[in-house]
């Protein structure tokens, strides 16, 4: 029997006496590592790495394929049309508290949406879209749909859900994708260029070291290194650089 068939099989097995979908696939990984560090010792010997890797003929399916094409068509150049990203590429965890941060990047990883698209000029996601088959009434893919449109709510970033057909309308999605595209052209326009954080009267001291507005991380006392505001000191996010958030600071008077 494939090594294929028997994790499935155990998969099913563990999804049978009530693990999730995600709690399964981490027994499985943890397995599948145990495996490879056996072989890796029975093989020391043999110093040379092993690379069992091929190139899929196919990176989108034909049904994704098929979406990408209209896609592209109904969004051009408007924004960046990213395919198959991964959740932990567009949401993080803080930091503080590290068993949750643990367990709860282990829920995003090995997830994935099927298409993002991005401001074309700061490449800031806009919204993501699932092309959603038949395979997602299943129960255990409900699951995972549920998870997934929880962590987008969580981090503010929408999420579109649409059906795949046998033919797409460009005209139609468009029509969905419009209030996602006249958002990012109004930005282009109308937002000015960010500035590093100025010293402000109402700033922070160091007696009172905030929490991050966006992520609740701790900030940390930094100092400008370059710029106008070179040598002023300003509140960063310690989960930087994928938290960019910062707040002023004003100097203790005497």
């Amino acid at each position: 029997m494939s090594s294929d068939k028997r994790f499935g099989l155990l998969r099913n097995v563990l999804r049978a006496i009530g693990l999730s979908q995600t709690a399964s696939d981490q027994v499985v990984d943890f397995i599948v590592d145990l495996l490879a560090g056996e072989n890796k010792d029975e093989s020391t010997s043999n110093p040379m790495p092993e690379f069992p890797y091929h190139l899929r003929d196919h990176f989108l399916s034909p049904a994704e394929q098929a979406f990408f094409d209209i896609l592209r068509q109904a969004v051009g150049n408007r924004a960046v049309l990213n395919a198959k990203v991964a959740l932990n590429d567009i949401f993080y965890v803080n930091k503080d508290d590290y068993s949750r941060y643990r367990i709860y990047t282990n829920k995003i990883d090995r997830k994935h949406v099927d298409f993002l698209l991005c401001d074309p000029v700061t490449m800031q996601p806009v919204v993501g879209i699932e092309l959603d088959d038949r395979s997602h009434q299943r129960e255990d893919r409900q699951e995972r749909d549920h998870f997934v449109d929880g962590v987008f709510s969580a981090g503010g970033l929408p999420l579109l859900h649409m059906p795949v057909r046998r033919a797409y309308v460009s005209s139609e999605i468009e029509e969905k994708l419009a209030p996602f595209l006249e958002k990012v052209v109004r930005s282009a326009v109308s937002e000015p260029a960010k500035q590093p954080a100025q010293p402000a009267s109402a700033g922070l001291t160091s007696d009172a070291a905030p929490r991050c507005p966006k992520c609740g991380g701790e900030m940390l006392l930094r100092t400008a290194k370059s710029g106008p505001n070179a040598g002023n000191k300003f509140w960063g996010c310690s989960n930087y650089p994928t938290c960019r958030s910062m707040l002023p600071y004003e100097a203790v008077k005497a």
